[in-house]
């Protein structure tokens, strides 16, 4: 069973959607590849005999991570540039990476999993989760950083980092440190995981014409050039059957692995 919940309206700029995933029992465990990914996103694992909480980095390449599929997942991707601060983290730590988060305003995660584990419903327990979210500060600490960040996915990632830089008012080598010292990650890279973002979308619900209409509307130069870069990232092509979905893999993963399973 997978469910996903809109975010609360206060939390709509930070959080771009919450998904559980209920998987059943004696399923096993299995590795799955996913695709690069502009956000960060908070993974709350539990069942009857464990739990675990991690907050995952944006990815700028495939990697692939060990799944538990008898476990109830709770996730919320948070949109780029705006997850909160849950430890005392550079955002730097987390690219490509994650980061495990033992817990939250003082509260254990196992002492968490029983409360989401004694609320009546999914409803419930996603306004728990946010509710713990709220209560954080940005980990993002610069301001212009979080604008900007807002700023590249409103425009899904056809906004230049020259435009980016007029509409802060600062010098494209600026907004590059800024970024750097800030988010651990260029602007122009942002920029290119957030349009891949978009385009992933698009294909995932097939609201598309020709794809060099696509390339168009997901700011690429031409169709060629949208080709190109999505090959380079995902290691596939825009019209393969599923390309824009995670794979469970058979057999050992070929891609970088970020993540174990461990009970």
């Amino acid at each position: 069973m997978v469910f996903f919940g809109k975010p609360a309206p206060d939390l709509a700029r930070q959080i771009e959607t919450c998904l559980f995933i209920s998987r059943g029992e004696g399923c096993g465990r299995a590795f799955y590849e996913f695709l690069p990914d502009s956000s960060m996103n908070l993974i709350f694992r539990y069942s009857a005999s464990a739990c675990r909480m991690v907050l995952l980095g944006p990815a700028t390449k495939k990697f692939s991570a060990e799944i538990d599929e008898a476990s109830d997942y709770f996730c919320i991707r948070f949109r780029p540039g705006q997850a909160p601060r849950l430890a005392e983290l550079h955002p730097s730590n987390l690219i490509d990476t994650f980061a495990e988060i033992p817990k939250i305003h003082g509260r254990d995660v196992g002492s968490l999993a029983d409360h989401l584990h004694s609320l009546p419903d999914l409803t419930s327990r996603q306004l728990l989760m946010e509710d713990l979210v709220r209560r954080s500060l940005p980990l993002v600490r610069d301001d212009r950083c979080r604008q900007a960040s807002t700023l590249l996915e409103a425009h899904g990632g056809s906004l230049q980092v020259n435009q980016l830089a007029d509409e802060l008012g600062l010098h494209i080598r600026s907004l590059e440190r800024l970024f750097i010292d800030h988010m651990g990650i260029p602007p122009k890279r942002l920029t290119r995981l957030i349009r891949l973002r978009r385009l992933l979308s698009y294909l995932g619900t097939g609201s598309f014409g020709s794809l060099a209409d696509l390339a168009v509307v997901c700011g690429y130069t031409d169709q060629s050039h949208m080709i190109r870069d999505f090959k380079e990232l995902t290691g596939r092509l825009p019209g393969e059957t599923n390309s824009s979905d995670a794979r469970r893999l058979e057999g050992a993963p070929r891609t970088r692995i970020v993540h174990h399973y461990r009970p």
